[in-house]
């Protein structure tokens, strides 16, 4: 058996030692519903998300916009630099990050 090689099972009644609680807000919505949950596990990106839980994938461009916004402002509360730095900083990133993606997905990249 491989590292590779994943156990399913049912871990929904389950809480990780390292999980977020939800916002505060969202016990207040009868309509909040959960999107995403993003972990960095083995050293690589893992999540679980609704991919249509806005019916449009276009929708996603405003919502992972929405998070840099505040994960910039969140930064500065911490004390890491300004907002708008810090938003800058993810900017570049990211427009690098979704060049290199733009590159894997294009139909002319070689599927060797």
């Amino acid at each position: 058996m491989s590292d590779h090689d994943h156990h399913h099972h049912d871990h929904s009644h389950e809480t990780h030692p390292h999980q977020l609680q939800p916002p505060h807000e969202v016990f207040h919505d009868a309509k909040a519903g959960e999107v995403a949950r993003v972990w960095i596990s083995n050293g690589a990106l893992s999540l679980s998300l609704h991919a249509m839980a806005f019916g449009k994938p276009e929708v996603w461009g405003h919502v992972l916009a929405g998070i840099a916004h505040q994960v910039a402002a969140a930064c500065e509360e911490m004390g890491h630099g300004k907002a708008a730095a810090n938003f800058d900083a993810i900017r570049k990133a990211l427009n690098e990050d979704l060049g290199k993606v733009a590159a894997q997905l294009s139909p002319l990249s070689s599927k060797s």
